[in-house]
């Protein structure tokens, strides 16, 4: 019995002297989490940041020599919790999006390793820069004619001018660049007529011309093309009234013509899913009968901003809609002046009203997040005072092409 005594006795004290060595030795002991570390760049209550920065910190030592990456949270939270990237291994980072303009952020990184321990550093706060707008056109003279009352587009990762009014004719050619600066025709003489204040979009992966004015009358025509160079006539005359000064846009997979003018302003609303039929959505919307306005698809919603309506005003009103039927006025009284002509394009998640006619032609530039709340980008961009021109979105710029300015233009402008 003393001897049995003896034996457990010799064991209890080995595996005592066993845990106590795996603890001296690390294997046995809990992980420990990476020291901790702080932030760098971009630096706390810095402003005017780039909206592709740079983000570094300090490296994160862990004590047991674990392999450490990190995650990256930029977000407008008070606690940002959107996550930029992760499993990042030095200690930068470069976002390959683009952040938001006029947009306040916090970030932070968490440094993880190998065995799940983390770390979080300090936060910091920034604020991204407004648009870009250098003061130099991207092309002074474009290749295709002066002109306004033309339509563009993007299309196969390309820019496009269609038609319009040059000094003294009605156009009907085609224009597309890669880059703004070098252009081609893909057609000088598309089988529709000349014409001026038609639309165009981009839908079914075709270009798409709509309706417009030639030297007879407003037309109700639409035609299609699949590279810009042969067009085919979806309708010599679709049920809605010959018009021009109106708008079109591709929305619930389907094309859609609002407004304009046919001898009275519109308020008319029509859509079609091939471009050869075509439904009325409503035959009196509640804004006021109206043309040169703008529309754009934003936040899954139709919008209708600004133009002439024929009770001699000019509007600054906005609306929306999410079926064309129903319409909601966001605002009825918006901060940039009542205008026509003017430009709009959804940018930087934004709506957006760039320049047009209010009695003297503009050169302001307005944005919004909500189509209630605008805010003046510039009062006075780089470009003449104009209208009749187009804007389009293109390789993450915001375009405006040609127009009038007491002449006729075919300047290019690219601003970000």
């Amino acid at each position: 019995m003393k001897n049995l005594f003896k034996y457990i006795t010799v064991i209890l004290i080995t595996l005592t002297i066993f845990n106590c060595s795996k603890n001296d030795d690390g294997g046995a002991a809990p992980n420990q989490a990476p020291e901790a570390f702080a932030l760098i760049a971009v630096t706390n209550n810095a402003t005017g940041v780039d909206v592709k920065p740079t983000f570094s910190w300090q490296e994160a030592v862990d004590p047991e020599n674990d392999a450490v990456s990190y995650s990256l949270y930029v977000g407008n939270e008070a606690d940002p919790t959107t996550l930029l990237a992760e499993n990042i291994s030095s200690t930068n980072y470069q976002p390959t999006e683009r952040l938001l303009m006029y947009a306040n952020y916090n970030w932070k990184v968490v440094a993880k390793d190998s065995k799940g321990a983390t770390t979080t550093s300090n936060m910091f706060s920034f604020a991204t820069r407004g648009l870009n707008m250098p003061t130099q056109a991207v092309n002074t003279n474009a290749a295709f004619s002066e002109r306004y009352a033309h339509s563009s587009v993007v299309f196969d990762n390309k820019l496009w001018v269609i038609a319009g009014r040059d000094d003294g004719s009605l156009k009907n050619d085609v224009w597309y660049s890669a880059n703004g600066t070098t252009w081609t025709a893909a057609t000088a003489n598309a089988p529709f007529s000349g014409r001026e204040y038609h639309s165009s979009v981009v839908f079914d992966n075709k270009l798409w011309v709509i309706a417009g004015r030639d030297d007879g009358a407003g037309k109700n025509d639409v035609w299609y093309s699949a590279d810009g160079i042969t067009w085919t006539e979806a309708t010599t005359n679709a049920p809605f009234s010959g018009r021009r000064s109106h708008t079109s846009v591709v929305f619930d997979n389907k094309l859609w013509v609002i407004g304009g003018y046919d001898g009275a302003g519109k308020n008319d609303v029509w859509y079609s899913a091939d471009g050869t039929t075509w439904t009325e959505a409503t035959a009196n919307a509640p804004f006021s009968g109206r043309s040169a306005h703008s529309s754009v698809v934003f936040d899954n919603k139709l919008w209708v901003i600004a133009g002439f309506d024929f009770d001699g005003s000019r509007k600054n009103d906005v609306w929306y809609s999410a079926d064309g039927t129903t319409w909601t006025a966001a605002t009825a009284n918006a901060p940039f002046s009542g205008r026509g002509g003017h430009s709009s394009v959804v940018f930087d998640n934004k709506l957006w009203v760039i320049a047009g006619y209010d009695g003297s032609l503009k050169k302001d530039v307005w944005y919004s997040a909500n189509g209630i709340s605008w805010t003046e980008a510039t009062a006075s961009a780089p470009f003449s005072g104009r209208y009749l021109h187009s804007s389009v979105v293109f390789d993450n710029k915001l375009w405006v092409i040609a127009g009038y300015d007491g002449s006729l233009k075919n300047d290019v402008w690219a601003f970000d």
